[in-house]
């Protein structure tokens, strides 16, 4: 078989789309139950607190956050490939990531000085018993309507693509562009 023939050939065998979503969206996947977190491939909390503050900042500054991978399942929902530990960070932070699929014993995320927003040492999503501390409205709202894109493996797609990808994603080499 040539090179153009197996190119050719192993295109046919991945189907993909993708577009941008609003984290309000992703958080009401999850709520849903439309979207898995945890397939069998994956690695759950490996970002530190400064790691995920940092994050927390690159959304209210408007830095363009690196797509989510899923792969779409027969039944629809999705399964996180790569993007797991900002999914988990945005559903930590806002208070919805269920208490069984994580270990920590702290019911609400603070936030640590990070390099532009110092000020964000202390914050809350929304915490009643502390409001000085506490994302406004209009913060959350921010944070809420920021896009992130999602590139979907569909259904159609060889069964072992999802894994190749998470590999290549997770592997010591990194791409470059």
């Amino acid at each position: 078989m040539s090179l153009q023939e197996e190119i050719d050939k192993t295109r046919q065998e991945i189907k993909t789309d993708g577009y941008s979503i609003s984290i309000a969206e992703w958080i009401s996947l999850y709520e849903q139950k439309e979207i898995d977190i945890h397939p069998e491939f994956q690695r759950f909390f490996r970002w530190s607190e400064q790691q995920k503050s940092t994050f927390i900042e690159s959304i209210l500054l408007g830095i363009p956050i690196p797509p989510i991978f899923v792969n779409q399942r027969n039944d629809g929902v999705w399964d996180v490939i790569y993007g797991l530990q900002r999914l988990l960070t945005i559903y930590e932070f806002v208070g919805v990531l269920r208490v069984a699929e994580h270990d920590s014993d702290e019911s609400l995320v603070v936030l640590h000085k990070t390099t532009y927003l110092p000020s964000l040492d202390g914050k809350k999503w929304d915490d009643s018993n502390d409001p000085d501390n506490s994302f406004t409205q209009a913060q959350r709202l921010l944070i809420k309507r920021a896009k992130i894109a999602v590139n979907i493996v569909q259904k159609e797609s060889d069964a072992m693509i999802k894994y190749e990808l998470f590999q290549r994603f997770n592997s010591r080499v990194k791409f470059t562009t």
